[in-house]
């Protein structure tokens, strides 16, 4: 049986633990058998080494809420209408054909391994994501994403989605599930039938919630721009009553949050929502660039966190953000949240993810038993022995691998390890 050992000057298990000179040892089919300090020569004539040099050797980075089939769809100035940008993205994506969101999707997969991402929790409305990222070695969960909100129409949505994912063949390196887009668009119903068809698969359920002011006012009150928004595509029932709640106590009087969600964005949160949200055990996806281009409010990130509340990074799409690095994400939130730790962002950016896409005890660290899923980061030749994780997220090292369960499925170019 052929081993391989990942060697490297810096090997960061988790968050909190950093050893020098160290060593991640793999088995066949690509589990971590030890992970240890110093480099000494293999003991069996079989074990292939692969020396990274002056670099770290990172638990692999989770992207737990994008939609890659957005990539080509690049960021435009923000008007100041959330509804607005929803009208011009839903015109981009009736434009495009089956075959352009293909490409879009596989792109976005190339750039997401590019960029040292190793899992993902990708949205995908078009029903093209799980064949665009079938042959692609990023591990992800397709979230097939659903909507309607006229309850007349939840039977034909729910049959949709149905068939969507029978046509989906899981693998080792993708798991499929369901995503209901968010509670102004999403009927009652079809939020209980997607949450019953969830469960029933074992999976975890994606939605998008309390994004916006108008979306809890919207809930509260039945007032404001998605109140128009609805209107003007004649999707607003004409019996429609508000529920006159916020958006997770609404969630959470439907049976959605049952079972352990992954709750998208979270950006506006009462202290009633958050206990709820930690009660049911859900996670939540803060996407930092994504809400500072349409100018949200501060995100309760701090407040979630000190709550015991699991919260991972996003990046969103392309048509919010400036990439597909969840590195960028980090990077970013650090620059712009002097109240998160360093290691509460490493944590957010790697074993948060992990466990917010149902892989808790599989990846996010590199500990014996766990798939060897690693990014590789280069450092620059002036970078100090210490504060190792806060000179990374002020932006040293970019990446120079990455692998999935034990494969370098990406190198940067000219690496020959």
């Amino acid at each position: 049986m052929i081993r391989t050992v990942h060697i490297a000057r810096y090997v960061l298990p988790e968050a909190g633990m950093l050893l020098r000179n160290a060593a991640v040892h793999i088995s066949h089919p690509g589990r971590i058998t030890r992970v240890e300090p110093g480099q000494r020569p293999p003991s069996k004539l079989e074990t292939r080494v692969i020396d990274w040099g002056s670099a770290i050797i990172l638990p692999g980075l989770v992207n737990a809420h994008t939609h890659l089939e957005l990539t080509h769809i690049r960021r435009q100035a923000y008007s100041g209408s959330f509804t607005g940008w929803l009208s011009m993205l839903m015109r981009t994506r009736q434009s495009w054909s089956q075959d352009e969101f293909l490409a879009s999707a596989a792109a976005g997969a190339k750039l997401s391994l590019a960029s040292g991402v190793t899992l993902t929790g990708d949205v995908s409305a078009s029903g093209t994501g799980a064949r665009a990222l079938k042959q692609e070695k990023l591990r992800k969960v397709i979230f097939e994403e659903v909507t309607s909100f006229l309850p007349e129409k939840a039977v034909q949505a729910l049959a949709g989605l149905e068939a969507r994912l029978a046509q989906s063949e899981p693998d080792d390196f993708m798991t499929c599930s369901a995503s209901p887009h968010a509670p102004y668009s999403v009927s009652p119903d079809l939020y209980r039938a997607v949450a019953d068809l969830v469960r029933r698969r074992g999976t975890r359920l994606a939605t998008h919630v309390a994004e916006t002011a108008a979306e809890v006012e919207f809930l509260k009150r039945g007032t404001g721009e998605f109140r128009d928004f609805l209107c003007a595509l004649g999707a607003l029932p004409e019996d429609w009553n508000a529920p006159a709640m916020p958006p997770i106590p609404y969630l959470d009087s439907l049976g959605v949050l049952d079972r352990p969600a992954l709750l998208i964005h979270g950006n506006y949160l009462d202290e009633d929502s958050m206990a709820r949200i930690l009660r049911r055990n859900c996670s939540v996806v803060c996407c930092p660039r994504s809400h500072a281009y349409f100018g949200f409010e501060p995100h309760p990130v701090r407040r979630l966190l000190d709550m015991g509340i699991n919260v991972a990074l996003g990046t969103d799409s392309l048509a919010s953000g400036d990439s597909l690095s969840i590195l960028d994400e980090m990077r970013f939130l650090f620059q712009m949240r002097k109240d998160l730790k360093c290691d509460e962002i490493l944590r957010m950016a790697t074993l948060n993810g992990a466990v917010a896409l149902d892989f808790g005890g599989l990846l996010g660290r590199l500990r014996r038993g766990y798939w060897a899923d690693m990014t590789v980061l280069q450092l620059p030749e002036n970078f100090a022995d210490r504060n190792v994780v806060a000179q990374i997220l002020e932006g040293a090292g970019e990446c120079l691998a990455a692998v999935v369960q034990g494969e370098v499925v990406w190198k940067s170019l000219g690496l020959r390890p």
